[in-house]
């Protein structure tokens, strides 16, 4: 596979060209001669059809390709077991399990995937004890959901016939009676009662859809919580006006209807949902019916907005967002009078109006709220505040720390807050209690622990107890669960620990190292080998970032990342370069993209020069390319960018992207502009240096990162770099998002061909052993 060879299909060059305007040199004249593949049109689906095509035959060629496929899924055939999303968090993609939540009927809820299923299910227990995760068969455990694997195929209102459709979120009403479920992004949330499992019956027979399902459909909901009132009559949500792309129908053909140049996601509103009331006089036309509206702001149709519902039922919080990670605070009481008449809506106070920091609710006392922020603390703090005094002065109730970032904090035992903290990116856990307006340490929690260590949220604040996934880069992790209501030295216990096949921790090994940026900053990195991996320069590196919008890459366990490094005797290096929030908010908003840190492996013989594979996905895609654009020649031997952004002039125009103005700047601003345009992966294609081996991953359903921008990147590739000895190729899957509703095997799949691309091209020794 190292030499390319195949002809590119060909694109036609148009004489389109864009106009900004530049702080220093006034109208600038861009061309953008690949504009016509942002449009959903017969030629670019031909385009599209033939890139799909080359790049199949030559992945398919790729001599490792059945060995890895193999060896994927048997890393991947173990069962697993993830919490639901709590009251104030979602599902995340890359969640493999996490903890289970116990719910207002008394019963513990989780999502699991027995090894293979195409996609999770939802189980239960039968009464209200906790099951023991690490027995052989979970016999207190029964089936609650499995809409999502073709067992409802044949039946109407279908949620998905090709198992393509995944829940990416869901939220039970406060008294477990209800179970509200969507998919992501754009989204329908549906209702069932938590009395009718939906499930095939014991005898094998598939059941009516409908029976347990409510009629409510809420329809162009997106970037949303579902938030319900104490009294579990209904919840809140926010959704869009409908529009084109929001309503079409997934095809055979990969289509990019997400990406239209007319559609951005403006216009969000929050409304409210009761129970039993339909949305429209019909389901899912453009207007709610009986949805009360609670907030719009039409001067400012790109906010977004977070509602949130406090433990004692009596507020509604609304954080409005407009780029990154800062918010407005807006509270209203639900409890006044008419709080939810159709007429009336909510009165708000207003805490916060500037957009100048990021706020989560944690718990409050009646007019005493505390919140979770950096304001005024980039390692962030707890804080609290009288909603009854208009001045809203913040007292601290945890300050922040000199040397450790505040991730997150959760109430539990009705006065106990489990607190995780990172240092050097290593997670410290530790369980405080709230004294006279302070938090004062109780203990630390698993001290002899590496890795991350992530507690769950509580459901009900008077749950003695929270839930913790420990795991690291070659641990697959252990669930614990901490209770108060045990003695001191006892309250810590393991509920299950996991086991992948084909994978043994002990043959590996993790070591965090620190090499100096451009600037003189000390970036950390973990670097993961097996121990046979040689340390003379000549082992391959698989190296992952991410490095922006206040993400960070902590400590995690990816079995395919260790498969790699067993099978060709490599590395892995998960670099921590600023753009994250591993060390606050400063790291964050000193952003950069390094290539010094491959110079770095190469100087220290981690790996060898022209064996480095650079990886990264959605933001992390956009580091991969504009590291190949301005690395020295062969520095890079293979590059693999996922859902990437790579059109900095043009990101803000489609669904989401004015959100990433934040992190990127914004192209429409004369000074902007001037530091956006050298660095946009599309405009600096390099004309004179060979490239390396480069696979982009896109979908076509993709309507955060919309498709268009690896499209006019690898048409431009392609034509700049025709001649290239190395293969510039585009992978479109279809009917597939921004990495949510993939099946397993779909997921599979992408691990083979990243893994096998890579090693074809550098002809890596794959090891049996």
């Amino acid at each position: 596979m190292a030499t390319f060879p195949f002809d590119y299909p060909l694109a036609r060059r148009s004489d389109h060209v864009d106009v900004f305007q530049s702080a220093k040199h006034g109208e600038v004249h861009v061309p953008d001669p690949y504009e016509w593949l942002e449009h959903d049109s017969e030629e670019t689906d031909a385009w599209i059809d033939a890139q799909i095509k080359m790049t199949n035959q030559y992945l398919d060629q790729a001599k490792d390709r059945e060995k890895l496929a193999k060896d994927f899924r048997e890393s991947w055939n173990y069962a697993k077991v993830r919490s639901p999303p709590s009251r104030y968090r979602r599902l995340k993609q890359r969640d493999q399990f996490t903890v289970p939540i116990r719910q207002g009927d008394g019963r513990w809820y989780w999502s699991y995937n027995s090894g293979l299923e195409p996609q999770w299910v939802v189980r239960r227990t039968i009464g209200s004890e906790l099951p023991d995760f690490n027995a052989v068969d979970l016999v207190q455990d029964e089936l609650f959901f499995d809409g999502l694997n073709g067992s409802f195929a044949s039946q109407e209102n279908l949620l998905s016939e090709d198992k393509t459709w995944s829940i990416q979120q869901f939220s039970f009403s406060e008294d477990g009676n209800y179970f509200a479920y969507a998919g992501s992004d754009f989204q329908t949330i549906y209702v069932r009662q938590t009395d009718s499992p939906l499930c095939k019956n014991e005898d094998g027979s598939v059941p009516d859809f409908k029976q347990g399902q409510l009629e409510d459909e809420i329809c162009f909901v997106k970037f949303s919580r579902i938030a319900w009132t104490a009294d579990s009559k209904g919840f809140f949500y926010g959704r869009y006006p409908e529009h084109d792309s929001n309503t079409a129908e997934k095809s055979d053909k990969p289509g990019i209807q997400a990406c239209l140049p007319s559609v951005r996601d403006k216009g969000q509103k929050l409304y409210y949902h009761r129970i039993s009331s339909s949305q429209t006089t019909a389901h899912c036309i453009p207007e709610p019916g009986e949805d009360i509206l609670v907030y719009e702001d039409p001067s400012n149709p790109d906010f977004r907005f977070e509602p949130y519902v406090t433990y004692d039922g009596q507020y509604l919080i609304m954080t409005t967002r407009f780029t990154g990670k800062r918010d407005q605070v807006y509270i209203g009481d639900l409890n006044a009078d008419a709080a939810l008449d159709k007429d009336l809506g909510v009165t708000w106070i207003k805490v916060e109006e500037k957009f100048e920091a990021e706020w989560k609710y944690l718990f409050n006392d009646g007019t005493k709220f505390t919140f979770h922020t950096n304001k005024d603390a980039p390692r962030k703090r707890i804080v609290s505040f009288d909603l009854s005094d208009s001045s809203f002065a913040l007292t601290d109730v945890l300050p922040e720390e000199n040397d450790a970032t505040l991730v997150s904090a959760s109430l539990f035992a009705t006065d106990h807050v489990a607190v995780r903290y990172s240092r050097n990116v290593n997670d410290e856990l530790y369980v405080y209690k709230l004294e006279g307006g302070s938090l004062v340490l109780v203990e630390r929690v698993a001290s002899d622990w590496l890795g991350a260590l992530v507690p769950g949220e509580t459901q009900h604040k008077d749950q003695p107890y929270f839930m913790t996934l420990a795991s690291g880069f070659t641990s697959p992790g252990i669930v614990a669960n901490y209770d108060m209501a045990k003695p001191q030295g006892q309250r810590w216990t393991v509920i299950r620990e996991h086991v992948v096949p084909g994978l043994v921790p002990t043959d590996f090994i993790c070591e965090q190292v620190w090499f100096t940026s451009k600037d003189e900053t000390k970036v950390p990195m973990f670097i993961i080998r097996h121990r046979d991996t040689p340390l003379d320069g000549t082992a391959p590196a698989f190296q992952y970032g991410y490095g922006g919008f206040a993400n960070s890459t902590n400590p995690r366990f990816l079995a395919a990342w260790l498969t790699f490094v067993k099978r060709y005797r490599a590395i892995a290096v998960n670099v921590n370069i600023r753009g994250g929030s591993e060390f606050g908010e400063d790291w964050h908003q000193q952003g950069v993209r390094e290539k010094r840190l491959s110079e770095w492996l190469v100087d220290n013989k981690f790996a060898s020069r022209g064996k480095i594979i650079l990886n990264g996905a959605s933001n992390g895609g956009l580091v991969v390319a504009t590291c190949v654009n301005i690395a020295p020649e062969g520095l890079f031997g293979a590059a693999v960018a996922e859902v990437s952004v790579l059109d900095l002039l043009k990101f803000h125009q489609f669904t989401i992207g004015k959100a990433w103005i934040s992190d990127y700047g914004n192209p429409s601003d004369p000074s902007d502009f001037d530091f956006i345009h050298p660095l946009s992966p599309l405009h600096n294609v390099p004309r004179h240096k060979t490239l390396p081996a480069m696979l982009f991953f896109t979908a076509d359903h993709d309507d955060r990162v919309v498709p268009l921008h690896s499209f006019k990147y690898v048409a431009e590739l392609q034509h700049t770099c025709a001649e290239n000895p190395n293969p510039l190729l585009l992978r479109v899957q279809r009917k597939s998002g921004h990495g949510a509703g993939k099946t397993t095997e779909m997921m599979i799949g992408d691990m083979t061909d990243r893994y096998a691309f890579a090693a074809g091209v550098l002809d890596l020794k794959y090891y049996d052993d």
